[in-house]
C-alpha cells in the first residue's frame, strides 16, 4: 500500500475526495490530511509518505513551493496537483517540477483521479524495482542501540561501523532535514529510595513519550535511568532554536501541573550530518539546564508543606504564616514561579494523590473525597473530571 497526504485548505474538498474512492482497489493509504504547505511539510516530516496530492493555490506556502521543497527533500514523492482554475503557467511549471498529473477540480470525475494514482503507483514500483532493496532485519531495540552507542565518548572510533547501520536503520531518511538534540532530567532530583526514584523516573519518561511525539516526533532514549536523550528531526518549515523552546517550555509546564515534576533541559542546534550526533550530544551536555524548577526559597517551603499537609486543612494562609510570610506575598510569588495559583497547584496535587489511591486502594469514591478534605464529593467529582477528563469510577474502571 502506498501512503497518500491530501493537502487542502477547503474541509469539504478533503472530505469530498476522501470518500469518492474505492482507495483499497487502488492500494492507497489515505495517511493524512494538511490545510496548507507548511502542515504537509512537518506531516512529510513525520510519517512515510509517497503520494502527495495538493492544491495549487493555498494561503502561506502554495502548491508550487511546497512541490518544488518535496522534490528537494524527498525525491521520491508522487506530486499530483489540483486547481480550481485553468492555470497553464502553473501546468508548465508543474511539468517542469516533475508531477505525475495535474487535475482540473471543477471537472475532475473518480477516473480521472483514480487513473492519476495509478500513474503514480506504476512509477512508485519502478523506483524501488531500481533501488536496491532496503534491510529490515532490525528492530526498534537495535535501532536505539545504535544511537546510544553513538552517544558514548569512544563512538568517533566506531564511526565506520554505525554510519553504516545509521543509513541501514532509515535514520537517514527520518532525519533528512536534519536533527536537533534535547537533554531531558528531573529537575528537583532529591536523594530517595532507589524503587521510589526509578518509579518517578519511568512516570517521567512515560508524559513525554505521550505528549512529545504529538507535534514534533523523534526518537527518545533513556539513559540510566536519569536522562533522556530526545533526537528529533529538523522542521522543514525553519522552526528554529526559539520555536523549540518555547514547545519545552510548555512541556515543563504541563509535567508539572499532570505529575509535580519539574524538567530541566538543554538542546543543541541543528545538525546534518550523522557524525555530527557524538559531539552534537557532548555540547549540549555541558550547556547550563534551563528549568521552570528553580523555585526561590519560599516557594521551595511553600511546596514542602504543601506535600507534608496535603490531607489536613491547607490554606494559603495557614502555609503563609508556617513559612514566615505574608499572604499578599506568597499568593503573587507562587503564581509568578510556578505559573499556577495557590488552589491551583494544591487541588491538582490534591487529584494526583486522588488517582493513586483510587487505583490502589478499594476505598469507596466519598472515602477518597473524605480523605483528601472534601466534604462534598459531587465537588471532589467535578474536580477530577475536570483534571482527568474522567469520573473517578471511570477513571477507577478503565
Amino acid at each position: 500500500m502506498w501512503n497518500l497526504l491530501v493537502v487542502e485548505d477547503e474541509t469539504i474538498v478533503r472530505l469530498g475526495l476522501r470518500y469518492m474512492l474505492n482507495w483499497d482497489e487502488l492500494t492507497v493509504n489515505w495517511k493524512a490530511e494538511a490545510a496548507n504547505g507548511h502542515e504537509a511539510l512537518k506531516v512529510l516530516a513525520q510519517e512515510e509518505i509517497h503520494i502527495v496530492m495538493t492544491d495549487i493555490r493555498m494561503p502561506g506556502m502554495d502548491g508550487l513551493e511546497l512541490a518544488r521543497r518535496i522534490k528537494e527533500l524527498y525525491p521520491d514523492v508522487q506530486i499530483i496537483f489540483f486547481s480550481s482554475f485553468e492555470d497553464f503557467p502553473y501546468v508548465k511549471e508543474a511539468v517542469r517540477i516533475g508531477v505525475v498529473d495535474y487535475l482540473h477540480k471543477p471537472t475532475m470525475a473518480a477516473e480521472e483521479i483514480a487513473a492519476a494514482l495509478r500513474k503514480a503507483s506504476d512509477t512508485l514500483v519502478q523506483l524501488h524495482q531500481e533501488s536496491e532493496p532496503q534491510v529490515q532485519d532490525y528492530s526498534d531495540k537495535d535501532r536505539d542501540g545504535l544511537l546510544q552507542s553513538m552517544l558514548e565518548p569512544a563512538a568517533v572510533e566506531q564511526a565506520e561501523d554505525w554510519l553504516e547501520r545509521w543509513r541501514r536503520f532509515g535514520l537517514d531518511s527520518l532525519f533528512g532535514a536534519g536533527y536537533r538534540l534535547a537533554i531531558l532530567r528531573i529537575a528537583d532530583q532529591e536523594t530517595a529510595e532507589p524503587q521510589a526514584a526509578l518509579a518517578r523516573f519511568m512516570s517521567f519518561r512515560y508524559f513525554l513519550e505521550e505528549y512529545i511525539t504529538r507535534e514534533w516526533a523523534g526518537i527518545l532514549l533513556s539513559r540510566a535511568n536519569n536522562e533522556l536523550v530526545w533526537l528529533l528531526p529538523q522542521q522543514p518549515d525553519g522552526a528554529d532554536s526559539g520555536a523549540m523552546e518555547t514547545y519545552l517550555e510548555q512541556l515543563e509546564q504541563g509535567l508539572f501541573r499532570m505529575l509535580g515534576i519539574r524538567m530541566a533541559y538543554a538542546y543543541s542546534g541543528a545538525h546534518l550530518k550523522a557524525e555530527e550526533l557524538p559531539e552534537a550530544y557532548r555540547t549540549t551536555a555541558a550547556l547550563e539546564a534551563l528549568s521552570g524548577g528553580k523555585l526561590s526559597g519560599i516557594i521551595r517551603l511553600a511546596t514542602a508543606y504543601i506535600e507534608d499537609h496535603l490531607l489536613e486543612d491547607v490554606t494559603l494562609a495557614r502555609t503563609a504564616e508556617a513559612i514566615h510570610v505574608s499572604v499578599s506575598h506568597l499568593s503573587r510569588q507562587f503564581l509568578k514561579e510556578t505559573g499556577q495559583h495557590f488552589n491551583e497547584y494544591l487541588t491538582a496535587k490534591k487529584m494526583l494523590l486522588a488517582r493513586r489511591l483510587l487505583r490502589e486502594s478499594n476505598r469507596k469514591v466519598y472515602e477518597v473525597a473524605e480523605e483528601l478534605g472534601y466534604a462534598n464529593p459531587h465537588y471532589f467529582s467535578k474536580l477530577f473530571k475536570d483534571d482527568t477528563g474522567l469520573t473517578p469510577l471511570e477513571f477507577r474502571n478503565q
